[in-house]
C-alpha cells in the first residue's frame, strides 16, 4: 500500500524525470535484477504514455512463453507490490521533495509522479512545500509526511492523520517535564526509531506467493538464508520478498511526539533493523514501536532492567514483585469486550552521555494510550512525581482499551535505572526472547 493519498494529483513530465532520477541513484532496486528491470521497463512505457499488461509485462520482463503469460501468473502482480514497497522506504528515508513522489496507482501498471493538492494543504493545516516556510511549519509539514506515510503503509489511513495532525502543541510545557527536558535540550542528532518487522514468504513452484511469514527468530534476509541453509528444498519453498511492515499504533504515537521536537533538530527516522550500532553513541534516541521490534535496542533496554519477558512479548514480569501481566489485546480487541494492556516506558543515558528513551509496549493499544500518557503534560506531571524527578527510569503501564483504541493509561510501576552498569562492566539479565 503506497503513501500517497487518495486525493493526490499527478505532477508534471519534468517533475516525473527528476523522481525517477532521484529513486534510481538512490540504489534502493539495487544495482541489478528483476526489480530494477520492471522498473525500467514502468518508466519506459509511462513516458511513452501507455500502460501496459499483466501480460505484457510477463513476456518482456520475466521472459515467459506467450502460453504462459495469458495465464492468470501472479509474478507481474507481485513483483509490482514489492515496487511499491521499495518506493514506501525511499520517501520514507528520504523524505519527499517538494510534496512530488513516486507512485504505481492501484490496478494500473504505469509510474506517475504525484503530489498533495491545495486541499489535502489546507486540510492538515500544513503549510505548502516552499523554502521560505517557517522552521515550525517545516516541523509540523515533515512529521505529517512522517505520520501518514506510516498510516498508509499499514491502514492507508492517511485522512486519520489530517485529524491528529490539527492537535495543538504543547511543546513548551513538556520541555520542562523531566522525562523529557534533557530530550528536548539536546544538541545532537535525533534519532526516531520504529519498531519494524521482517516479513518473508512461501511460493509454490518458486514462483507463486502463497503467504507471507513472520518469524520472530527471522528477522532479516541473513538469518531467513540461515535458516534454510541446512533443508532440502529449503530455498525454493521461503524466500526474501523485501517486504518490512509498521504496526498501526507507530504512527499516531509519533503523531504526540511531534510537538517535542526543536524547530532546528537534525532528526532522522529509521527503522530498528537498519538501526547502525554507532547511533547508540552519537545521536539522542527515541523508540517508537512493539516490544517485540526493539532490535538492537532490546539487551540494552532490558539488560538492568526489573521486567523481563514471559513466555511471549505479550507477558512481561516483574522481578521486584513476582507479578506478570499478559496483554488480553488478541483475545478481546475483536469484540466489544474491554481488556488490558501493557504498555513500557524507559528513558535513560546513552554510553556518551547522549539520552535514549523508548515509548512501547505488548501491543498496539498499549504503545497508544503510553504515548498519549508520556505527552499530555498535566499526566506527564504525575508521572514525574510518582518517579520523585528521576531522569533515568522504567515504568509499567496499565492500558484499558476497547477494540484497538486506549481509553486510559495508568502507570503501575516504576524503578530506577543505574545507566551506567547498562554500558559498563558484566551485563546482567539477558535472556532468549521470548523465554522458552
Amino acid at each position: 500500500m503506497t503513501v500517497t493519498p487518495a486525493s493526490a494529483t499527478e505532477q508534471t513530465a519534468p517533475d516525473l524525470a527528476a523522481e525517477i532520477a532521484r529513486v534510481r541513484e538512490s540504489g534502493v532496486l539495487g544495482s541489478s535484477g528483476r526489480l530494477l528491470e520492471l522498473f525500467d521497463f514502468l518508466v519506459a512505457c509511462s513516458l511513452a504514455g501507455r500502460s501496459p499488461k499483466e501480460a505484457e509485462i510477463a513476456l518482456a520482463v520475466f521472459g515467459k512463453a506467450d502460453t504462459e503469460a495469458l495465464r492468470d501468473d501472479p509474478v507481474a502482480r507481485v513483483y509490482v507490490h514489492r515496487l511499491r514497497k521499495r518506493f514506501d522506504e525511499f520517501y520514507l528515508r528520504n523524505g519527499v521533495k517538494d510534496g512530488a513522489r513516486l507512485d504505481i496507482p492501484k490496478g494500473d501498471y504505469r509510474i506517475v509522479c504525484t503530489g498533495p493538492t491545495s486541499d489535502v494543504a489546507q486540510a492538515t493545516d500544513e503549510a505548502p512545500a516552499d523554502t521560505s516556510t517557517s522552521p515550525a511549519q517545516g516541523r509540523r509539514w515533515r512529521w505529517g509526511l512522517v505520520a501518514a506515510a506510516l498510516v498508509a503503509l499499514v491502514a492507508g489511513n492517511v485522512a486519520a492523520w489530517a485529524m491528529l495532525a490539527g492537535r495543538p502543541p504543547s511543546a513548551a510545557a513538556m520541555e520542562t517535564a523531566t522525562p523529557w527536558r534533557a530530550l528536548a535540550e539536546g544538541k545532537r542528532p535525533l534519532t526516531v526509531v520504529v519498531g519494524d518487522y521482517y516479513m518473508f514468504g512461501e511460493y509454490e513452484d518458486q514462483v507463486t506467493l502463497k503467504r507471507l511469514i513472520r518469524d520472530f527468530t527471522i528477522n532479516s534476509k541473513e538469518d531467513l538464508v540461515e535458516s534454510q541453509s541446512g533443508i532440502p528444498g529449503g530455498f525454493d519453498r521461503f524466500s526474501d520478498v523485501a517486504l518490512q511492515y509498521l504496526p498501526a499504533s507507530t504512527a499516531y504515537a509519533l503523531t504526540d511526539l511531534a510537538p517535542l521536537l526543536d524547530d532546528d533538530r537534525d532528526v532522522r527516522v529509521v527503522l530498528a533493523s537498519n538501526l547502525e550500532p554507532g547511533r547508540l553513541k552519537t545521536d539522542d534516541i527515541i523508540y517508537v514501536g512493539l516490544l517485540s521490534g526493539l532490535g538492537p535496542l532490546r539487551d540494552p533496554v532490558f539488560s538492568r532492567s526489573l521486567f523481563e519477558f514471559g513466555a511471549s512479548y505479550d507477558q512481561l514480569i516483574d522481578r521486584k514483585t513476582g507479578k506478570s501481566y499478559l496483554s488480553e489485546a488478541f483475545l478481546s480487541a475483536p469484540s466489544d469486550q474491554m481488556y488490558r494492556d501493557y504498555g513500557f516506558f524507559a528513558t535513560f543515558e546513552g554510553p556518551a552521555g547522549n539520552r535514549i528513551a523508548v515509548l512501547s509496549g505488548t501491543r498496539d493499544t498499549a504503545v497508544m494510550g503510553v504515548a498519549e500518557a508520556m505527552t499530555q503534560p498535566d499526566r506527564v506531571r504525575r508521572v514525574e512525581t510518582a518517579t520523585e524527578g528521576l531522569r533515568d527510569f522504567e515504568a509499567l503501564f496499565e492500558v484499558k482499551g476497547q477494540k484497538h483504541v486506549n481509553l486510559e493509561a495508568q502507570m503501575i510501576a516504576s524503578y530506577p535505572l543505574d545507566s551506567a552498569a547498562i554500558w559498563s562492566g558484566g551485563r546482567a539479565n539477558i535472556v532468549v526472547y521470548p523465554a522458552k
